[in-house]
């Protein structure tokens, strides 16, 4: 089983990956020629070069944070007998990592809900009071640009180049390829659906993921520290949140609406890499169900044992791998 799944995973992320590719010299095409027939309003390549200012800070950010936090995070998670040093310095670091993402997703949600709210394109179930069908209206690819989702926009391809830099050096956790699989996914998403002036429903992709972030790396921060009333609060607060907002709303408004309204209001002539696009929210709807069995499953075997484990990041093998070499 565990093999089929990373063979699965693997061969997923090549599909990705080379589609990706193959179809970023189309989009460049496509990009140019909506740039040169509307010069003013339309994304340029040159507003990338923020994205890369914010990848290089985050990341700066991040290794200064964990050098930081590091001290605290020891005193906080005591090593237990069976822990190897190095699943105890894998579990300092995700609380390191955890906690410094909770604190992003918790900034930019706030900052994202502040201007978003109000929009026409964003429906009830994600807080406003519109519909997804506007995601796709106001001339589309010509839409008029938004200035604050524009530069938020431009700040969240940075964190998630970011992301994926700093996944790279991670090669030996158990859950390598399937971050890397979902990383790759996001990059492409968010960037080609700035480029392409999609940045409506992109933004409804960005609400929902990022409100469930804080608490997914909530409860990362807390699964080893030992308090009990604080890990159950996480936990039943991140299954909540998962459950609502990308088990249901993510396939039943945004990919709905990707799906089905981008072709009926806009037409097949407005979009382009279409398939590819559809391809890769489906991939993270996939990546969403196999998260949140396991999560159903830490909370599972927290009521039988009455022990916090993250079953996603899955640091038990690491221990085990440790254990085998030495």
């Amino acid at each position: 089983m565990v093999r089929a799944k990373e063979v699965l995973t693997r061969g997923l992320w090549a599909v990705a990956l080379a589609w990706g590719g193959y179809v970023t010299w189309q989009l460049h095409q496509v990009v140019r020629a909506r740039q040169e027939k509307k010069s003013e309003g339309y994304p340029q390549y040159e507003d990338l070069k923020k994205s890369g200012i914010v990848c290089i800070c985050m990341l700066v950010a991040q290794n200064f944070f964990k050098l930081g936090f590091a001290p605290i995070a020891r005193a906080l998670i005591t090593k237990k007998p069976r822990w190897s040093h190095q699943v105890w310095g894998a579990k300092v670091q995700r609380c390191c990592d955890a906690l410094f993402k909770c604190g992003y997703y918790t900034v930019m949600m706030v900052w994202l809900l502040s201007f978003l709210r109000g929009e026409a394109w964003v429906p009830w179930v994600l807080g406003g009071s519109g519909e997804t069908r506007f995601c796709w209206t106001d001339g589309l690819p010509f839409q008029p640009m938004n200035e604050d989702l524009k530069q938020y926009y431009l700040v969240a391809v940075g964190y998630h180049l970011c992301e994926v830099a700093m996944h790279m050096t991670s090669f030996g956790l158990p859950d390598f390829w399937e971050m890397l699989l979902h990383h790759t996914v996001t990059c492409f998403l968010v960037s080609f659906s700035y480029l392409l002036n999609y940045q409506r429903i992109g933004s409804l992709v960005l609400l929902l993921h990022g409100c469930t972030d804080i608490f997914i790396y909530m409860s990362k921060f807390l699964v080893d520290i030992g308090n009990v009333y604080l890990i159950t609060l996480s936990y039943l607060s991140l299954i909540s949140s998962y459950g609502y907002f990308r088990i249901y709303v993510f396939p039943m408004y945004v990919m709905k609406s990707a799906w089905v309204e981008s072709l009926q209001v806009a037409g097949v002539e407005a979009h382009a890499a279409w398939g590819f696009l559809n391809f890769a929210l489906c991939i993270l709807l996939l990546l969403h169900m196999y998260w949140f069995s396991l999560i159903i499953k830490i909370g599972m075997n927290f009521r039988k044992t009455g022990e916090a484990r993250d079953m996603v990041a899955n640091l038990s093998k690491m221990d085990m791998q440790d254990k085998k070499q030495s």
